[in-house]
């Protein structure tokens, strides 16, 4: 591509919108060739350099983007927490916060996608979210790495549940919740992997994580029914758009 900053669609991109544009390109550039080399040789057996010269940039860069080489790997961890996050503040009047990850969580293979289960049905695209669990499951690092994230989702899970439900900063319930919604994720996480690594079809991988998301979710929505009340319908409205 050339230097003028007209973007795809003709219209003129001002200086500083170009600049976001090509640095969101070049980050999703070497996340996607680390995890294709990833994928393919394994999580520890690629070097960042490695990871620089297929990308066609320096080794610093790769650091600009990416504070480690597990971070690369899961570069849309942001993006999990903030589908939780959307998920919660959206709400309709009448949900339970339990009720919409419930939702969330079921409808959507990764919480992310709002296209839900459908891309298993690709083959294609199957075998390629396959290979991409498999990597983690190989790795003791990337395993490692999850458990940190997880810890990262949790505390930020547990201050927006404790502001959305007019809880003071820090209170337990809140921080009890918070823990058992990441602790279910984990569950569903360790289920959906062990399904594509059976290669099950995609309809039953679908029915197996529904089924413990049903279950866990369940029983979340009994146990902190006292706490977790159904949105009222003027706060809803203060949330919409």
């Amino acid at each position: 591509m050339g230097s003028s900053s007209t973007g795809h669609n003709g219209v003129g991109v001002p200086p500083a919108g170009l600049r976001a544009w090509k640095k969101a390109r070049t980050r999703t550039t070497i996340s996607d060739v680390a995890t294709g080399l990833f994928m393919r040789d394994s999580f520890e057996q690629v070097t960042v350099a490695q990871i620089a010269a297929a990308a066609e940039v320096s080794v610093k860069t790769v650091f600009n983007y990416f504070p480690s080489k597990e971070d690369l790997f899961f570069d849309r961890a942001d993006d999990v927490i903030g589908a939780l996050a959307d998920a919660i503040v959206e709400r309709p009047a009448g949900e339970t916060i339990v009720g919409a990850l419930h939702r969330l969580l079921a409808d959507r293979r990764v919480p992310f996608d709002a296209s839900g289960w459908r891309a298993l049905r690709d083959p294609e695209a199957y075998e390629g979210f396959r290979r991409y669990l498999e990597t983690e499951e190989r790795s003791p690092a990337l395993r490692t790495r999850r458990l940190v994230i997880s810890e990262l989702w949790t505390a930020r899970l547990a201050q927006l549940i404790a502001h959305q439900l007019g809880l003071p900063a820090g209170d337990p319930r809140a921080t009890t919740l918070a823990t058992m919604v990441i602790a279910a994720m984990t569950l569903r996480a360790r289920t959906l992997a062990a399904a594509m690594m059976a290669r099950l079809s995609a309809r039953t991988v679908e029915k197996r994580v529904r089924a413990v998301v049903d279950e866990a979710f369940e029983r979340l929505a009994v146990a902190f029914a006292d706490v977790d009340l159904p949105r009222e319908a003027d706060a809803a409205a203060r949330s919409a758009p």
